[in-house]
């Protein structure tokens, strides 16, 4: 009787073994399945200047892969790195869907893997779910969570209307849009479009946009062959940190770069407001589109879902931050005027401060 019992115990045991390998991959095998889907999108503003990296996910074996529509909608040129260190700089544009901001872009490769296509209709709150993207300029990072709901985009501040996104949990942040959400069994359920830092991310359901991989547009975009992923500047010492002088930072500064991380502000919106201020001439300041000469940089940016565009201005030399603040507009436009007014205001009066200080 003894040996009945343990003999049905561990056939029991074995049987949910195996029901529970059979339910999906282990959670390295997935992660590892799904990096080798994964593409890291480059996009230029022209001459091999690098404008903002993304994610994409490859859902056809000859080449096709979706991404998020805002990373390459205004891009002057477009490579795509595989994670095999493959590099396409001819880039097809097949098709688009900008309610839904997803792209679907074609390269010329072929035997390429791919996940098996699920549903977001079939989510459940709780459900795990995984992330690979290229988050916060580091290739090919993976992330864990669970689905936090199935919502319309009518329903959240900023996204749109008339579809639906699935809210996660897994951390994601600039770089991700793009990437793929994948379900614990190792289908692709969803294509990032964006995520807030410290918040929630968002996907388009994998069953509302594959057919965008059937497109013919055939849209080539320009080739991305001088495109370089940014160097990892050198930290600032310790002693250059402390040494340095936000004052003295504005007052010796002569050129400055604009950046924007967001679709919704474009660069040349606020370089044309800078120039429309007119105490900015009296600053002997000159906007360049280079880094590597660059003293000031300002980045701008609109958390996701909202109508508040941030800005901040660092030393490019130290990384130090000098100036930070937000304004709350409709559109970039609207914010960019707002923008160039304080900015051109704090520095005019950091100027002023200095030369007082320095005929006292």
């Amino acid at each position: 009787m003894n040996y009945f019992c343990a003999t049905t115990i561990a056939a029991a045991l074995m049987t949910l073994a195996v029901g529970q390998n059979a339910s999906g991959p282990s959670s390295t095998d997935l992660i590892g399945r799904v990096t080798e889907t994964t593409v890291l999108v480059l996009s230029g503003e022209g001459s091999g200047r690098l404008s903002s990296t993304s994610t994409g996910v490859i859902v056809r074996s000859n080449g096709v892969i979706l991404t998020a529509y805002h990373a390459i909608r205004d891009a002057k040129e477009v490579q795509i790195r595989l994670k095999t260190g493959d590099v396409y700089d001819q880039v097809v544009l097949i098709g688009a869907d900008e309610r839904r901001d997803i792209a679907a872009l074609k390269i010329t490769a072929t035997n390429l893997p791919t996940l098996p296509v699920g549903s977001g209709q079939d989510v459940v709150a709780g459900e795990t779910v995984y992330v690979v993207a290229n988050s916060a300029g580091l290739p090919w990072s993976s992330s864990k969570g669970v689905i936090a709901a199935s919502r319309l985009a009518d329903e959240i501040p900023g996204a749109g209307q008339g579809y639906r996104l699935l809210q996660f949990t897994a951390p994601v942040s600039a770089g991700s849009s793009g990437g793929p959400l994948v379900n614990a069994r190792g289908a692709l359920i969803g294509v990032i479009t964006k995520g807030v830092p410290s918040g929630p991310g968002f996907a388009v359901p994998i069953e509302t946009i594959i057919g965008l991989a059937d497109g013919t547009m055939n849209l080539p975009l320009g080739s991305g062959t001088a495109l370089q992923m940014p160097s990892n500047r050198q930290s600032p010492s310790s002693a250059a940190v402390v040494a340095a002088n936000q004052q003295d930072i504005l007052r010796s500064a002569k050129t400055i770069q604009v950046l924007s991380r967001t679709m919704y502000f474009t660069i040349d919106t606020l370089e044309k407001e800078l120039a429309k201020q007119k105490e900015f001439g009296n600053l002997g300041m000159v906007l360049v589109n280079d880094s590597r000469v660059a003293d000031l940089r300002i980045t701008i940016d609109r958390p996701l879902f909202t109508y508040d565009f941030t800005y901040s201005v660092s030393d490019t030399r130290t990384s130090i931050v000098l100036e930070t603040g937000k304004v709350t507009a409709i559109n970039g436009g609207a914010a960019a005027g707002r923008i160039a007014t304080e900015l051109v205001s704090k520095w005019a009066k950091a100027r002023r401060a200095t030369s007082d200080s320095k005929s006292n």
